[in-house]
């Protein structure tokens, strides 16, 4: 087993010369195994610091658990931390399974003991029958090609020395030194997915392949490196298709549907992990209908994703966002000349000689000044808004001209529509109206200009 835990070391360049490490150790095989093997790195010099949590789930066990770890800590002579946590109380406050709201405290208690001990390295006790248990529940799930790359030998600070290590090749090497190790008891209970993966489905697929923990673990192998070469690839046309919006990611519709679709896929998963900072709940099937409806020839329309994400497509473009943000009604006054910020918003208004009129720029706009009042009016569009284009004398319905320029409907209640006296003067960054254009260039003008993007 060390033999293998040191090849995996190796490998992945999983350590470097005197580095501090946290080893997250629930006193089970798995993690006293890599404790004992860890610690026994002698040519490294690591610094080890023992973190064990209670995740006040199992009662007296867990204290037992606790004892254990801490006395094994401080036998080897290593600094041990202790946390505990009500994961039940977290699971109904959060609507998590008690298995993610535990892991999800699990890994900030980490954090914590990371950040005090000012340690480099988190170091977990995920063995080959893991990564193994993992490709089965995720394709039971229905996860693409990344789902399936299974967990990663490293992944930024955390390092998994036994992810080339069968669990009962951990066991051997306990009992032929004599280190004793405590169960998890709901290690044995099928109320979990993993545990029925773990004894009731790898124990039926053996019998078609014994080596079937071996075949899944290089199978996730295999659909990493893949993975990771599509992904530098999709990623290479990221800033060719979306643009960055304040939090959101506008699409360029034309330059997605060039890309090939395994790139596709990819890109798609990138963006909505740019959202969530995470492709949790996400699966293939999430991923394969949203390319199918960004391909479609419906001119537009949305997809919903979990976790409130959500897709919208109109005319050549297309917005990856949270439904919060879909629509959102704003209405602000600007009192007078100056800069006035807004939520999602910044105006400068100025007065100014007309021979300095940069009218190349969208973000500026010029106006009479005696046709405006103070206080103007930023606002969203609004039912039977109507306007007269510059250029025409005639008024428009607002809707009819957002039509006439293809402006997708997800866009059209975030354009700020500045008015004076009740009449729209300017659909910022857009056009002006006509009524309020610059006439007698001898005179000064009113300037006005979005320093924030107009459609953000």
């Amino acid at each position: 087993m060390l033999a293998k835990v040191t090849k995996t070391l190796k490998k992945y360049g999983m350590l470097r010369q005197g580095e501090k490490v946290v080893l997250g150790v629930s006193g089970g095989a798995d993690s006293i195994a890599m404790l004992h093997a860890l610690d026994g790195l002698i040519d490294y010099g690591l610094e080890l610091i023992v973190a064990h949590l209670n995740h006040g789930i199992r009662g007296d066990e867990a204290k037992r658990d606790a004892d254990f770890v801490k006395e094994t800590a401080k036998s080897l002579g290593l600094t041990y931390v202790y946390g505990e946590v009500d994961s039940l109380k977290y699971k109904e406050e959060h609507g998590l399974s008690v298995e993610d709201a535990a892991r999800t405290l699990r890994y900030k208690f980490f954090d914590q003991v990371l950040s005090k001990h000012y340690a480099t390295k988190l170091a977990t006790a995920h063995t080959l029958d893991d990564q193994a248990e993992t490709v089965l529940m995720r394709l039971i799930r229905g996860s693409g090609s990344k789902g399936l790359s299974g967990i990663p030998p490293i992944s930024k600070n955390i390092i998994r020395p036994l992810i080339e290590t069968s669990r009962s090749d951990i066991e051997e090497y306990l009992r032929s030194k004599g280190i004793k190790w405590v169960e998890d008891s709901t290690n044995e209970s099928n109320e979990y997915l993993r545990n029925k993966i773990r004894h009731d489905l790898i124990v039926e697929l053996k019998q078609y392949n014994p080596q079937i923990k071996d075949t899944l673990a290089r199978t996730a192998d295999i659909l990493r490196a893949e993975d990771e070469f599509i992904t530098s690839e999709a990623l290479k046309h990221f800033e060719n298709v979306f643009s960055l919006n304040g939090s959101e990611l506008i699409g360029d519709l034309k330059n997605y549907k060039s890309i090939d679709k395994p790139l596709r896929f990819s890109l798609l998963r990138a963006a909505i992990e740019k959202l969530n900072s995470s492709l949790k709940n996400i699966s293939s099937v999430h991923i394969v209908s949203a390319d199918d409806f960004l391909l479609s020839e419906t001119a537009s329309g949305e997809i919903e994703f979990p976790d409130e994400t959500i897709i919208v497509k109109g005319y050549d473009s297309f917005l990856a966002t949270k439904k919060s943000e879909l629509e959102h009604e704003f209405s602000y006054l600007i009192q007078s000349e100056g800069r006035w910020g807004f939520p999602k918003l910044e105006v400068e208004v100025s007065i100014l000689k007309s021979d300095t009129l940069d009218e190349n720029d969208e973000s500026v706009a010029y106006f009479d000044p005696e046709t405006v009042e103070f206080p103007i009016e930023v606002r969203n569009f609004r039912a039977g808004d109507r306007f007269c284009p510059l250029g025409m004398n005639d008024s428009k319905k607002l809707q009819d001209y957002f039509t006439d320029i293809k402006l997708p409907k997800f866009l059209r209640s975030r354009v700020p529509i500045f008015s004076t006296k009740g009449e729209i003067m300017w659909l910022g960054g857009i056009r002006v109206d006509n009524r309020f254009k610059v006439i007698d260039r001898e005179k000064e003008v009113l300037k006005m200009k979005l320093v924030r993007p107009s459609l953000s």
